[in-house]
């Protein structure tokens, strides 16, 4: 297809698609985190399902259009978490308020990416603490597939720890790991999707999976939509909770582009352009996601698998965009995709992320020691905003340290007072 330039980066329609389902299958969980997420909050579960499938469908379908990257969007879960326990649940706002500051934020994005305020973030960050914040993602992704999962679990004592891996389920995510990453080695292409469906089968036929049924009509989105309140926010108060919104998508967003841009062949001006784009394509979605009653929209770190198993343009957003359409008459289908199976591709795909990180400098400690803080703090913290903000305040910090004013762009000290404010308040 002309439009995707098929033949520049030496992709096809097969490889696309295939890349657009491995991408789809490994965030399909979002469909049913996200609406009970929203439930807890107050808001209406049907409502919330069919909204996340179709501002799922919106957002991936924009980013393909606008950016050319195979990169989908969704509903952020560390900004659907801020949403219903923080803003409903402990600052005692209603869900309709909470929304209303989403549209706010929304607006906010859209006129931070047109006057290319994120592009210069993205050309003030060092080439180590990018590396960091692509493996820092693939450390993140994995620690979320062994929590999942249940191989880490949590503790009192040591926060996490080895959970019993004596369960056929977990057998059954390590083979389905395995069978990946042997697949992969032998360039078979669409390694994680059959190792996805070996193991999905191989659950049901040992009674650990269960197959749901494949249609059922969807519900109504009248409960949610339109439904958001700007007036409960028109005060000093309730600036930090905007705040709050503007600064962890801004930064989670960029730290994921950065961390899925390391796996594109593509020329550096281009790939920066593609990302803008893309950025553009979140900010019109997120205004969009407001009026239809979820939260803040963000680019997806499961992107990474679709990347892996051969996803170079957007019409893997697309192929995305399609099947989040499907999936509102497929949400049995979609329950029937067991979480070992998901979670399995995902260590897959956190292990290959992880490569970057070899090419921090290691000869400065002002480069390679924020870029080891970044590593460490991004899954430690469950927050790629978080992670970023303490690499970007010690790489300041070490270079004004070492006299090296001249070497650390103007973005950077300003990121670095805008972080240290953040973490304080």
């Amino acid at each position: 297809m002309r439009f995707f330039k098929l033949e520049k980066y030496h992709s096809s329609i097969k490889n696309e698609t295939i890349a657009g389902f491995t991408t789809f299958f490994t965030m399909a969980y979002i469909v049913i985190i996200a609406p009970s997420m929203l439930a807890g909050a107050g808001m209406d579960y049907g409502s919330a399902f069919v909204g996340t499938c179709l501002i799922c469908a919106f957002a991936s379908f924009l980013s393909g259009l606008f950016s050319n990257l195979p990169v989908a969007l969704a509903p952020g879960l560390g900004l659907l978490s801020y949403f219903s326990y923080v803003v409903v649940g402990k600052l005692g706002y209603s869900w309709q308020a909470a929304l209303g500051a989403v549209f706010i934020a929304g607006l906010v994005f859209f006129l931070i990416t047109i006057t290319r305020l994120r592009q210069y973030i993205l050309l003030a960050i060092p080439r180590s603490l990018g590396c960091a914040i692509a493996a820092g993602v693939g450390f993140f992704i994995g620690f979320i597939a062994l929590k999942n999962v249940g191989v880490i679990v949590q503790s009192s004592h040591t926060l996490v720890m080895l959970g019993k891996i004596n369960t056929i389920s977990i057998a059954l995510f390590f083979l389905g790991f395995f069978i990946i990453a042997t697949l992969d080695s032998r360039k078979i292409p669409g390694a994680i999707i059959i190792g996805m469906i070996v193991v999905s089968l191989l659950g049901r036929l040992l009674a650990v999976s269960h197959f749901a049924g494949i249609f059922a009509m969807p519900p109504s989105l009248k409960m949610s939509f339109l439904a958001l309140d700007i007036h409960p926010l028109l005060n000093l108060a309730s600036l930090p909770v905007i705040f709050t919104f503007i600064l962890v998508a801004l930064f989670d967003s960029t730290g994921t582009l950065i961390g899925l841009s390391f796996h594109l062949e593509r020329e550096p001006g281009e790939l920066k352009q593609g990302i803008n784009r893309a950025l553009l394509a979140e900010s019109v979605a997120t205004t969009a996601s407001s009026l239809i009653g979820l939260s803040t929209v963000c680019p997806f770190v499961e992107s990474a698998s679709g990347i892996k198993a051969g996803g170079k343009t957007g019409l893997t957003a697309w192929v995305v965009s399609g099947l989040f359409l499907l999936l509102m008459f497929l949400s049995p289908l979609a329950a029937s995709i067991p979480v070992f199976a998901s979670s399995a591709a995902l260590f897959y795909v956190a292990c290959i992320m992880v490569k970057p990180f070899a090419e921090v400098n290691w000869e400065d400690a002002a480069e390679y020691i924020p870029a080891v803080i970044t590593l460490l703090s991004i899954p430690l913290t469950f927050s790629i905003a978080d992670g970023v903000g303490l690499g970007v305040i010690c790489y300041v910090t070490l270079q004004s340290a070492k006299g090296q004013y001249k070497k650390v762009h103007f973005v950077m000290w300003l990121l670095a007072l805008i972080f240290i404010a953040y973490f304080l308040l």
